[in-house]
């Protein structure tokens, strides 16, 4: 069985040897990690730097459900996408599976708001970040203040 990518993307992450625990198995908040840096890299690779003077982004709430654990080092591929998108915040849903997209280690969610760097309060979302999340955007997901697919 091949698991279905119908939206978002897929980066390929590596597991190292201090992502293990004593068991040789991913430590349970090495899931959380490998999602990080997925986002991250597509952030990064699609032009976006970070300014913490214009903008701070936070996580809200994050869930994983466990399937299947890693075992040693490996690679595994992050495929993510953008479940709900607000004014200020978004929703990310995202799955870590094997290279060969046959088992589904562990999958998730992930709540993260954009707030002003001086009141620590939320702020909308900007032109440029609409812009490059486009291709993350889930089915039926929209910018909320023009209610239209992003180009």
């Amino acid at each position: 069985m091949t698991i279905d990518i119908a939206e978002g993307v897929v980066t390929r992450q590596r597991v190292y040897l201090d992502d293990l625990d004593g068991f040789g198995v991913l430590h349970h908040a090495g899931y959380a990690v490998l999602f990080d840096r997925a986002v991250i890299d597509y952030w990064l690779e699609a032009g976006w730097a970070p300014n913490p003077r214009e903008s701070v982004q936070v996580v809200r709430e994050l869930t994983i459900t466990y399937h299947a654990p890693i075992v040693g080092m490996c690679d595994v591929d992050v495929h993510f996408w953008v479940e709900r998108a607000g004014r200020t915040s978004v929703t990310y849903r995202f799955e870590v599976l094997s290279t060969t997209r046959s088992v589904r280690h562990a999958e998730g969610s992930r709540v993260l708001v954009n707030l002003d760097p001086v009141s620590l309060r939320p702020v909308p979302l900007t032109d440029r970040m609409w812009e490059i999340a486009g291709p993350l955007l889930g089915r039926g997901v929209y910018r909320p203040d023009i209610g239209e697919p992003v180009s």
